[in-house]
């Protein structure tokens, strides 16, 4: 029996990849599975009692905490790490045993993010050598790789000198069982209905979207903003404030919209595509981080530069005016997200990636 134990992220997406990784893993008979969830949140930690600390020190402290103690808590063999930072915060503990690590990005490629992030990167200056060398360290050391893209494997590469060999690309999926079409279609009456799913409504593009929409012909199309930021009522345009990830209210909007438009400004991966993609949505996203490998230029819906919303009205204007290219192409994208963003198939591609880790 394999000990591992999985300390996980759980931002949104990462949530999300956490949840159906232990869906998925746990059932394995040769597997004993631990789970730290790393939220860097606790009302009952010592650092949270502190009156005047800043979030920006408890939160990571908080976090060390959690980590620490779930691996002191929890024998294993080999450990799961996923992303880089849950390793860095283990300090010394990470190297007593194996480790795999996964990520959805490098060190590097989020500073160069930064300003979209509200992060302001360290600079040329002795610390930030310090955490680039402690970086490679970390990186170089891992027994395994898994990134998300291969947008992040190649930083890791050609920016910490990881050996391409032990990196393996495993796209983060979805639950198909979940994430479908609707058995008898999408709705056809109505204007048709694209679909923008985006916490911070500014970084993920939507400004730009409504700039978009508002060039398309009156009556022709109805917008759905998901997120989490304030918007000015609008004719044609409806917005949902408090929808929740992998809810069934959620997947019912993909799932009885058209088109869904990704136009993010920053992004290191973007699993909304994907499960757009899952319920049969032509998708239109940016030219950021891993996006452009969920979506295939002209046969799964179109890629455009971040900030070019010429270039995102003259896609989405044929897609909403052309209902058999829509369809052409949503069909393309459900067969790619069946065989390539499978959460069930790629989490057992994990688990041998684990196996083979353990035995070097």
């Amino acid at each position: 029996m394999l000990k591992v134990n999985f300390v996980m992220e759980q931002h949104v997406g990462h949530r999300t990849f956490y949840l159906n990784l232990r869906r998925f893993i746990e059932p394995l008979k040769d597997f004993e599975s631990s789970w730290v969830p790393l939220t860097y949140e606790d009302p009952q930690s010592r650092w949270h009692k502190i009156p005047f600390l800043p979030e920006g020190i408890k939160g990571p402290l908080i976090g060390r905490d959690q980590v620490i103690h779930g691996l002191q808590s929890n024998p294993y063999d080999i450990g799961f790490f996923s992303t880089q930072v849950a390793a860095a915060l283990a300090k010394g503990l990470v190297q007593r045993k194996p480790y795999v690590l996964c990520t959805d990005i490098s060190p590097i490629q989020y500073d160069n993010m930064a300003e979209h992030y509200g992060h302001r990167p360290d600079g040329d200056n002795l610390w930030s050598r310090y955490k680039h060398r402690a970086n490679v360290d970390l990186f170089q050391k891992a027994a395994g790789f898994v990134t998300w893209s291969r947008w992040a494997a190649d930083s890791l590469v050609s920016d910490y000198g990881v050996d391409r060999k032990r990196t393996v690309v495993v796209p983060v999926g979805v639950d198909l069982e979940v994430w479908h079409p609707l058995e008898d279609g999408r709705p056809s009456n109505g204007p048709v209905k694209i679909l923008f799913v985006g916490g911070d409504l500014h970084r993920k593009g939507g400004d730009d979207l409504l700039a978009a929409f508002r060039q398309l012909p009156a009556g022709s199309a109805e917008l759905i903003l998901v997120t989490r930021t304030q918007v000015d009522p609008e004719e044609g345009v409806t917005v949902y404030n408090d929808m929740k990830p992998n809810t069934p209210e959620l997947i019912r909007l993909f799932q009885t919209s058209d088109i869904f438009v990704l136009p993010t400004k920053a992004e290191a991966f973007g699993i909304v595509g994907v499960e757009a993609s899952a319920t049969g949505l032509p998708c239109l996203v940016t030219q950021v981080g891993g996006l452009p490998e969920i979506v295939e230029h002209g046969e799964t819906g179109f890629h455009f530069s971040a900030g070019n919303v010429p270039a995102l009205v003259s896609h989405l204007k044929p897609l909403v005016a052309n209902h058999d290219l829509r369809k052409k192409m949503g069909a393309a994208a459900l067969v790619r997200a069946r065989k390539i963003f499978d959460a069930r198939q790629n989490a057992l591609q994990i688990a041998e990636i684990i196996r083979s880790a353990a035995m070097v």
